[in-house]
This record gives C-alpha cells, sequence and structure tokens, in this order.
C-alpha cells in the first residue's frame, strides 16, 4: 500500500514540476505537450511495475483496495502539505512579498497533478485487469 502511494506521490511532484516549467515559459508549447506524454508514461509504467510487484498473489478486491487506498492517502497528504504551509506563510508575510498572488497558480498546478495522476491509476489499473484476464485466458487455454 505504502508503495502505491510512494509511485502517485513521485508522480505528483514531478507532473508538478513540468507544469511550473511550463508556467513559467520555460518550455515551448509543443516541448510541455511531448514531457507531458514522456512523464505520464513513465509514471504509469512505474505504477504499474510496482503494483504488479505488490500485488502479485492477491486477489482483484485486495489489488483495489491497495490501489484506492494509495490514491487516497496521496490525495489528502499532497495537497495539505503543500498547500497548509504556503497559507500560514501567507499569513505571515507582509503582503508587498507578494506571496498572495502565487497561491491561485499553485492550487491549480497541485490540482492538475492530482488530476493526472488519478487518470495513471486509472490507465494503470485498467491495464493490471486486462493483463490479468488476458493472463487467465492464456493458462486456461494451455491446461
Amino acid at each position: 500500500m505504502v508503495a502505491l502511494a510512494a509511485t502517485n506521490a513521485v508522480g505528483i511532484v514531478l507532473f508538478s514540476v513540468l507544469y511550473a516549467v511550463a508556467g513559467a515559459r520555460w518550455l515551448p508549447q509543443s516541448a510541455f505537450f511531448a514531457c507531458l506524454v514522456i512523464v505520464f508514461g513513465l509514471v504509469t509504467a512505474l505504477w504499474i511495475g510496482v503494483e504488479e510487484r505488490q500485488g502479485r498473489g492477491r486477489g482483484a478486491v485486495a489489488r483495489l483496495g491497495r490501489v484506492a487506498f494509495g490514491l487516497v492517502v496521496v490525495s489528502l497528504i499532497m495537497p495539505t502539505a503543500t498547500l497548509m504551509p504556503l497559507f500560514w506563510l501567507d499569513s505571515r508575510l507582509p503582503a508587498d512579498v507578494g506571496l498572495n498572488a502565487m497561491l491561485a497558480p499553485i492550487m491549480t498546478i497541485v490540482l492538475i497533478a492530482l488530476a493526472l495522476i488519478g487518470l495513471v491509476n486509472v490507465v494503470g489499473g485498467v491495464f493490471a485487469i486486462a493483463r490479468t484476464v488476458l493472463g487467465r485466458r492464456g493458462r486456461g487455454a494451455a491446461t
């Protein structure tokens, strides 16, 4: 369970950094889309590998529970760990520092990263289910 949560956390960090770099206009739009596809593929492959390694020999319900737990934990912890310190700093720092103006873009990046990691979980789950079904058919036909 913790391994999938850690994988989701890595994905959120990667997606957040990619969107922050693109938002700062350090990447052309075509490079951003290429990087997004590459990062999505890498995070999905990592997620599938971790789920396969940790979920081997478990039933479908247990695997689904592990996936849901990992996603829920990261969906609660990552925004909290990111936004709470920023709101606290915003209340402590003077307004001319400009942190208040950066809160909306940061919240947007966190939300986009959470949506993308949810999509990674869905794509990875569909792949894992398809692989399990095809594996059972292959073993059933061989016996």
